[in-house]
């Protein structure tokens, strides 16, 4: 009789274990779909609705958390949701033969950490002070920081200086950017829909 009720005590014990682990899974899983719905609901109420027939201006939450500044199309800069580093790919992109390569090695440029831009007249101007260190010395040596891309023109130029960007921007009849940061125009569409160079915005 002793025996039956320690080993009766002892496999109680054991499925009351069992079932508190079992309650604590599922507390947990509950709280992961409660906080993914309120992100959900969230972005939702921050997301402005559709308002342009061309999709590409209009907000973007099918990939988050990759987050999505539309600049002049087809150029956008993204992120991820939590990080403040905007990067730009560029589908025509400024490129450099790298000298004394018997490969005929040739970098295509990306905006990494993009740090302002302007946009006047459909010219996208940016810069950024970022190096790929895992690029050619010659390259490393000669980064470009600064960058105008014409879209429609399929133009895209980089300077390795403000004085060459400033001089080139001249010959398109710009003098003085109007630079603004990734952040302020992405609160700024988020918050409004809206942003200058966007066609039909109001």
């Amino acid at each position: 009789m002793k025996q039956y009720l320690r080993r009766h005590i002892h496999v109680g014990n054991v499925n009351s274990k069992a079932g508190y682990i079992t309650m604590n899974i599922k507390k947990t899983i509950l709280c992961f779909v409660i906080l993914l719905n309120i992100s959900c609901v969230i972005i939702g109420l921050h997301s402005p609705p559709s308002r342009y027939v061309d999709p590409f201006y209009n907000p973007n939450f099918d990939d988050y958390p990759l987050l999505y500044l539309p600049l002049i199309k087809p150029i956008q800069a993204d992120r991820f949701a939590g990080d403040s580093l905007w990067r730009v790919f560029l589908p025509h992109c400024p490129r450099v033969l790298v000298p004394n390569r018997q490969d005929n090695l040739v970098y295509c440029y990306a905006i990494e950490e993009l740090e302002k831009f302007a946009v006047k007249d459909g010219v996208l101007m940016a810069y950024s002070a970022y190096v790929d260190k895992e690029a050619d010395a010659y390259i490393q040596e000669n980064y470009y920081h600064w960058f105008v891309l014409v879209p429609d023109k399929k133009i895209a130029e980089g300077f390795q200086t403000e004085d060459e960007f400033r001089e080139y921007i001249q010959t398109l009849g710009i003098q003085d950017p109007s630079w603004q940061t990734p952040n302020e125009a992405f609160d700024k569409f988020i918050e409004t829909g809206c942003l200058d160079w966007i066609p039909d915005c109001k």
